[in-house]
């Protein structure tokens, strides 16, 4: 999936290139490593992680408080996000038309989003991202959260006081 990401990526830019100029190999770029971050900040939560807290809460594993911290971080990005279009659009409106216009970007934006959707598909991506679910949410599981016991190796006396 990495490898199809990437010929995609390098056609893109010499599209753009070709299209817009050197001045796409900036915003090609740019666009991608903004929307990839946002977007894994967004949609792999909801992608991979809710389905798997579904089937651990409902399998007794883990607790349901984990809906709530798995959820707080793409809510909080979407919020981010529409604030700062909102305040895009309100005081810079011109910038908002560039933005749109700039197909370089746009590009860069559109490639980073599909990338991102498509990473779940990968069995690589879906192992690694368990494993930073198991690191991240351990303190919601049932079971691996309980306190060991330390074995006693001091002996209380049963005499009282």
């Amino acid at each position: 999936m990495q490898t199809i990401i990437a010929l995609l990526f390098f056609l893109l830019l010499g599209l753009m290139a070709m299209a817009q100029g050197w001045f796409a190999l900036l915003w090609v770029p740019l666009g991608f490593a903004v929307s990839w971050f946002v977007t894994a900040r967004i949609a792999l939560p909801i992608l991979l992680g809710l389905p798997r807290a579904i089937h651990l809460v409902s399998s007794g594993e883990m607790r349901a408080a984990v809906y709530r911290r798995l959820l707080f971080t793409p809510v909080l990005w979407i919020v981010l996000l529409s604030v700062i279009l909102f305040l895009v659009r309100f005081f810079r409106p011109s910038a908002v038309v560039w933005f749109e216009t700039n197909g370089a970007l746009s590009g860069g934006v559109w490639l980073g989003v599909v990338g991102v959707l498509l990473s779940a598909l990968s069995q690589k991506s879906r192992a690694d991202f368990n494993a930073d679910f198991d690191r991240s949410y351990r303190q919601f599981y049932v079971h691996r959260n309980a306190p060991r016991q330390r074995p006693n190796r001091r002996r209380r006396s049963t005499v009282p006081y």
